[in-house]
């Protein structure tokens, strides 16, 4: 007999399925189980499409009544796009339901719950919840800080270099390494550099499945009018730049949007510039800027994840470039990793973790 932790895992293998694809709203898959036998299943694919409970009843071919229903995440409560999930599975007799992590939308937290036990429904809390909300890491960020979740990538030596002392950065990490990080901004909602990063490899910043959005943190507005960025898709388009270059922007596409911030010290509030991405739409960020943008973002604490691709190679010099610029952190205890993993990716190795930050 297979048991819940089990089942529980099944749901986070459909979630998956949609990586990338349901934002705003969060991977959710479900299973139907009935004398010991998954007779449905399902996965939320796109935000406003049914949500993973509705996928499953839809595809049960037979009665529902009686089974137990397993979900990785509580199930809505609310009118959204969609009608409520909880009232379709009282409604639809389902006697056990099994939850591996509460909502974290204030609007559903824990009330699906109260009102599937109001309903006479069994139901289980908990089951391999750490591994639901690292799921949903992008989710319960999002819900509970009103901030886009925030990935930063690098590819470096083994000394921790990302161009050599001439400025020679191609290639650093190998095929495999490239595809694969390419294929993280599928993930992601917007992919973010430095301008001076699309000055010097006019990257085009896409995934092989699709188009993210593309922010350029522009201080001077120098991104060039013949730039990747700009001739293709500009719509998906983001440039963050001084308000001393209001009067400058007129040369840039119309359907790429512009953000005027403030500079501090000839910088960005980066945390301000978290925020006008949030309300813009974009729910996670993956970062492939330079060292600069890249050690920016650690000195402002706002990295919620790292993918640092190691190459099996010494660069060395003082002059070569580091993978993380900025201002630095005072103490090797100042910042440090959270649930590391290693993994091989062709010659190379992949070190992912969540930063933790003294206080």
């Amino acid at each position: 007999m297979k048991n819940d932790e089990h089942y529980i895992k099944q749901t986070f293998k459909l979630a998956r399925k949609a990586q990338g694809g349901t934002s705003p709203n969060p991977l959710a898959g479900a299973l139907i189980v009935k004398n010991n036998k998954i007779i449905a299943q399902g996965f939320h694919k796109k935000a406003g499409l049914a949500h993973a409970e509705i996928e499953a009843f839809r595809k049960a071919k037979t009665g529902v009544a009686g089974s137990t229903l397993y979900v990785n995440l509580e199930p809505c409560y609310h009118f959204g796009r969609t009608g409520p999930c909880v009232d379709e599975i009282i409604k639809r007799k389902i006697s056990r339901v099994v939850i591996s992590t509460l909502d974290p939308n204030p609007v559903v937290y824990g009330k699906s719950v109260k009102k599937l036990k109001a309903a006479g429904i069994n139901v289980t809390i908990g089951i391999l919840s750490k591994e639901a909300m690292r799921l949903n890491e992008v989710f319960f960020k999002n819900m509970k800080k009103n901030l886009p979740f925030l990935a930063a990538k690098c590819a470096q030596s083994l000394d921790g270099k990302i161009a050599t002392r001439k400025g020679v950065s191609k290639w650093i990490t190998g095929d495999k390494s490239r595809q694969f990080s390419r294929g993280l901004r599928d993930r992601y909602d917007c992919v973010l550099a430095g301008v001076n990063t699309v000055l010097q490899d006019s990257p085009r910043l896409d995934g092989p499945m699709k188009v993210p959005f593309k922010a350029v943190l522009d201080p001077d507005l120098k991104i060039p009018s013949n730039s990747y960025l700009i001739k293709n898709n500009p719509q998906k388009l983001i440039i963050f730049t001084s308000w001393r270059n209001k009067n400058r922007a007129g040369r840039l596409p119309i359907v790429a949007k512009i953000f005027f911030v403030k500079e501090n010290n000839g910088s960005f509030d980066l945390k301000m510039v978290m925020r006008r991405l949030y309300d813009y739409g974009v729910m996670s960020v993956f970062i492939e800027g330079g060292s600069q943008t890249l050690g920016s973002f650690f000195d402002a604490k706002l990295v919620d994840k790292v993918y640092f691709f190691i190459a099996p190679k010494i660069i060395g010099g003082k002059s070569a470039l580091p993978s993380v610029g900025g201002k630095g952190f005072a103490s090797p205890d100042d910042v440090w990793l959270d649930d590391m993993r290693v993994q091989k990716i062709g010659e190379d190795v992949l070190v992912t973790g969540y930063p933790c930050y003294r206080k």
